[in-house]
C-alpha cells in the first residue's frame, strides 16, 4: 500500500526531532565534562592540599595540581610570563575573588609563601630571602572626584611596618593596577627575627590630599600569620666580613632597618658602634640603630665631619628642620641633650624643659643662634675642632610658589660675589657646598599639590646645579617623614609626605656632585612628634639624620 506523501513528511519530521534530541543530550554531556575538567584545573590550592608542617606543596601535588598562584594556563598553551619577584607568582585575581578566607569587607595583611600561594600559617625563610607581602582593603567608603593621574602617591594612605622582636622598618607598598584595593611589595628580610605586619589605614580615595575636609579616623590591623626568618651562616659571614662600605649614592644602601643596639653589638662585637657609652651615643634612637641594607654602615663623628668642612663655605637654603641639624652640629651634640641651660622666648617654653625634643621654635634664636635668623651672619666653626668653616643659613619659611626662588637665590649669590652688582655691606662668599631643602612648607598648604611642587622643584634644582652652583657639591634634603596623626590647620598627612618626597627623589639624576639626603627613609612612628603637634622628628633622630649628612659631605 502506498503511503501518502503527507504521512511521509510527518515520519521524516519525527525522525529529525529524535535525532535533534539525541544531539542536544550528547552536547550537554560533553559540555559538563569539559567544565568539570576546567574547574579542576583552575581550583586554587587550599590549606587542605598543602603540607603546612613543611610549608610546601607535597611533591606529588606539584605535578597534579595547578597552583592558585600560577599565572599561566599550561593546558591552553599560553606563554609563561617573566618571574622577577615572589609577588609575580601571586594570583591576585583569586585573592580578590576568594570568599572562603576573605569576606571582601574586612581589611587584612599577610605574608605569602615563596611559591606565591596564600596561607594562614606562618611562613619560614632565611636571612636574605625576598618575601611578598600583601595588604587587602575593604570597599572604599566613597569614590573621589580627583583623578589618579593628578597624584604621585596611591589612592589610599597606608603605613605598613614590619615588626620583629629586635628589628623594625617601614615597607613601601605598591597598588595593584587591576585590583585597586590590593597593595603588595616584594621585601628582602636581611636579619633573623619573627616578624608581623602592622598596617594603619589613614585615608582612602585620595582623601589624604584634603585632610581639612575629612576626619582623621585611622584603622589599625595586624597580620594573622608571621614570618620567621632564621639565621644564615653564609649571610652572617658576609655581613661581618664581606659587605662593602655603604655608598651614599646607591639608593639600595640608603634603606635599612632599625635594630636593637645590644643585638647589633652581639652580632658585630668589633663594630664601631660598640665603643660608645650612652653618654656619647649620637647614632641611636631609643636604643635602636639604623642598619642599612646590604652594606657596612660607616660612623662619622662630628669632629671628623668638621674636618671634611675645613676651609669651606656652605650655603644653606632650607627650612627649620635643617636649622635643628645645624644646632646639633654647632654645639657638638650638646644642644637639647638635657644638660644645657637654654633661654626661651616665652613662659610656656621656659616651663617645658623638654620642649626642644620635638619643637625648638620657642628658643631665643636671635640671642643664642643669630645665624639662624640673619643670613648675613654665618655659623662659624673654628674654635672646637680647629677648622675654618662658615655656614650661611637662609631660612625657607614659605612655599616654593610664594616667590621666584631661582631669582632670589641667584641674586643673593651674585650680590655676595660682586658679579655686576653693588656689594652689600655683608657680602656672601662663594660656596663650596650647598644644602637645599624644600617641600615641608608646601606640604602643609592644602592649596599646593605634589604635582605642582614636582615641576617647580625640579626646575629649581636643575637651575641651581647648572647655573648658580655649576661646580659646587649640592646636597638636596627630602621632606620630613610623617605618620599617625594630623596637625590642626595644616594639610600634613602621611600621603602628602610620601607624594612630596617622591617629587624630590625624582627631581634630578643624582650623581657625585648633586646628591640626595634622604631623611624620609629613617621615619618610624616612634620617632615623630605628631602627638605634640610638631612635624619635627625627635632630637635623637636629628643626630642620625646628621650621620647621613656627614657621609655625603665626606665623600
Amino acid at each position: 500500500m502506498q503511503i501518502p506523501s503527507t504521512q511521509w513528511r510527518n515520519l521524516v519530521f519525527l525522525i529529525a526531532l529524535v535525532i535533534l534530541g539525541f544531539t542536544v543530550v550528547l552536547l550537554r554531556h560533553r559540555s559538563h565534562t569539559y567544565a568539570t575538567a576546567a574547574s579542576l584545573q583552575d581550583t586554587p590550592v587550599t590549606e587542605s592540599d598543602v603540607d603546612f608542617a613543611s610549608n610546601v606543596i607535597p611533591s606529588g601535588a606539584e605535578h597534579d595540581l595547578i597552583s592558585e598562584a600560577a599565572p599561566v594556563d599550561l593546558v591552553k598553551g599560553k606563554e609563561e610570563p617573566l618571574i622577577t619577584t615572589p609577588c609575580d607568582r601571586v594570583d591576585f585575581n583569586w585573592l580578590s575573588a576568594d570568599r572562603k578566607y576573605w569576606d571582601g569587607w574586612a581589611s587584612k595583611t599577610m605574608f605569602m609563601k615563596s611559591d606565591g600561594n596564600f596561607t594562614r600559617k606562618n611562613v619560614f625563610g632565611a636571612e636574605g630571602d625576598i618575601v611578598c607581602i600583601v595588604v587587602m582593603l575593604g570597599p572604599i567608603p566613597a569614590k573621589s572626584a580627583i583623578r589618579p593621574e593628578e597624584h604621585l602617591a596611591p589612592a589610599d594612605s597606608l603605613v605598613v611596618t614590619a615588626h620583629g622582636t629586635t628589628n623594625q622598618f617601614l615597607i613601601e607598598v605598591e597598588q595593584h593596577q587591576k585590583h585597586t584595593n590590593i597593595y603588595f611589595a616584594a621585601v628582602r628580610f636581611n636579619h633573623a627575627d619573627v616578624y608581623t605586619l602592622q598596617t594603619r589605614i589613614e585615608y582612602r580615595s585620595y582623601f589624604w590630599e584634603l585632610p581639612a575636609s575629612h576626619h582623621y579616623r585611622p584603622y589599625l590591623f595586624i597580620s594573622t600569620n608571621k614570618l620567621i626568618i632564621s639565621s644564615n651562616a653564609a649571610a652572617e659571614a658576609a655581613s661581618t666580613n664581606g659587605l662593602p662600605r655603604c655608598d651614599p649614592l646607591n639608593p639600595d644602601h640608603q634603606r635599612g632597618v632599625w635594630m636593637n643596639k645590644t643585638v647589633y653589638q652581639q652580632l658585630h662585637p668589633l663594630g664601631i658602634y660598640g665603643l660608645f657609652g650612652d653618654a656619647q651615643e649620637d647614632h641611636a634612637v631609643d636604643h635602636r640603630l639604623f642598619v642599612p641594607d646590604g652594606c657596612r654602615p660607616e660612623y662619622i663623628g662630628i669632629g671628623q665631619a668638621a674636618q671634611c668642612l675645613d676651609r669651606k663655605t656652605v650655603h644653606v637654603w632650607a627650612d627649620n628642620n635643617v636649622r635643628r641639624n645645624l644646632k646639633a652640629f654647632s654645639s657638638g651634640n650638646r644642644w637639647c641633650n638635657g644638660n644645657e641651660n637654654r633661654k626661651v622666648a616665652t613662659v610656656a617654653g621656659a616651663a617645658n624643659e623638654a620642649a626642644c625634643i620635638c619643637n625648638d621654635d620657642d628658643e631665643d634664636h636671635a640671642e643664642l643662634y643669630p645665624w639662624a635668623v640673619d643670613p648675613s651672619v654665618p655659623l662659624v666653626v673654628n674654635s672646637t675642632w680647629n677648622v675654618d668653616t662658615q655656614i650661611y643659613f637662609h631660612a625657607v619659611t614659605e612655599s616654593i610658589h610664594s616667590r621666584d626662588w631661582r631669582r632670589t637665590i641667584s641674586e643673593a649669590v651674585e650680590t655676595g660675589q660682586g658679579q655686576g652688582k653693588q656689594q652689600q655691606q655683608q657680602s656672601l662668599p662663594a660656596a663650596d657646598v650647598v644644602i637645599v631643602g624644600f617641600g615641608n612648607e608646601d606640604i602643609q598648604l592644602r592649596t599646593t599639590t605634589a604635582m605642582q611642587f614636582q615641576k617647580t622643584f625640579a626646575d629649581l634644582v636643575r637651575y641651581l646645579a647648572e647655573t648658580v652652583y655649576p661646580t659646587q657639591k649640592i646636597i638636596v634634603r627630602t621632606p620630613q617623614p610623617f605618620c599617625c596623626g594630623s596637625i590642626h590647620s595644616t594639610a600634613w598627612t602621611q600621603g602628602r609626605s610620601e607624594a612630596f618626597t617622591k617629587a624630590v627623589r625624582d627631581a634630578y639624576r643624582w650623581n657625585d656632585r648633586v646628591m640626595l639626603w634622604d631623611v624620609h627613609v629613617l621615619g618610624l612612628p616612634d620617632h615623630m612628634c605628631v602627638e605634640q603637634g610638631s612635624i619635627y622628628t625627635t632630637r635623637k633622630a636629628v643626630s642620625v639624620e646628621n650621620q647621613q649628612l656627614w657621609n655625603l659631605l665626606c665623600l
